[in-house]
């Protein structure tokens, strides 16, 4: 039964690569790779351990006896989802050996964008992160200095949205405007 279900779970898992235009890979997985993944129960313990006591930690498990049995539940949760992550990592990787890997490299569905594109997005990232920041901390400040008590989560996510929105407005704008653009036509 439990090979039934594995061979359903690798089928479903190279059904998704195809849709996603994976279907083939094209060069064998890196050693440390094939490691981790022909000893998955190992490797996860080795990963859910330290994450279940971080998580016991931030809840106080060391201190209540009940709090401490859910990290120790949340770590072995942790360790069954990423064991079954990683045998059915290596499940795909025995099953591209068995079959093959693609001779020739991927044809990219689109062009890869111009370098100075990708610094422009680049810059953008940047000063939208820089203006997050200090736009989160003033708010932070402005609410201290009122009196209301607001939390630094609470204060970057709020000002993430605000920032969000015109940046989401400048950028439904611009695609309206390159759709009404006559094609060859470019910014003069």
């Amino acid at each position: 039964m439990l090979r039934k279900a594995e061979s359903l779970l690798l089928a479903a898992s190279l059904k998704a690569d195809r849709r996603l235009g994976m279907g083939g890979r094209y060069r064998p997985p890196a050693p440390v790779a094939v490691r981790v993944a022909s000893h998955p129960l190992r490797s996860a313990t080795v990963l859910a351990v330290p994450l279940a006591a971080l998580g016991g930690s931030t809840f106080g498990a060391f201190t209540d006896l009940t709090r401490f049995l859910q990290a120790v539940g949340l770590g072995i949760g942790m360790m069954l989802f990423f064991a079954l992550l990683l045998r059915l990592e290596r499940l795909t990787q025995l099953h591209y050996k068995r079959v093959g890997y693609a001779s020739a490299t991927p044809l990219h569905p689109r062009p890869p964008r111009p370098a100075d594109l990708r610094r422009a997005l680049g810059r953008l990232g940047i000063s939208w992160v820089v203006c997050w920041g200090l736009l989160s901390l003033v708010f932070w400040g402005a609410e201290r200095a009122r009196g209301a008590p607001v939390s630094w989560l609470f204060s970057g996510a709020f000002m993430g949205v605000v920032l969000l929105i015109p940046t989401a407005l400048g950028y439904r704008i611009e695609r309206k405007r390159q759709r009404t653009r006559p094609p060859g036509s470019g910014d003069q």
